[in-house]
């Protein structure tokens, strides 16, 4: 999961954290420098989340239009 939020930070995708609760968060995130910790930007604010809350989290990623 560390590098699915590395590569989502770095390439500035969308991610959905769901946690135990199946709660979710869907947005961008930045990891925090304690590497315990992410910050997502969602629709209704901005969260820090501690990693060890996450149940699961997938990667939304840009489909590029390529003309052969």
């Amino acid at each position: 999961m560390i590098k699915d939020l590395l590569l989502a930070e770095n390439k500035g995708y969308s991610v959905c954290l769901v946690f135990d609760d199946n709660s979710k968060y869907i947005g961008k995130i930045e990891l925090s420098s304690d590497k315990k910790r992410v910050k997502i930007k969602h629709q209704d604010g901005i969260e820090w989340v501690p990693l060890e809350e996450i149940e699961h989290c997938s990667l939304s990623v840009p489909f590029l239009d390529v003309e052969q």
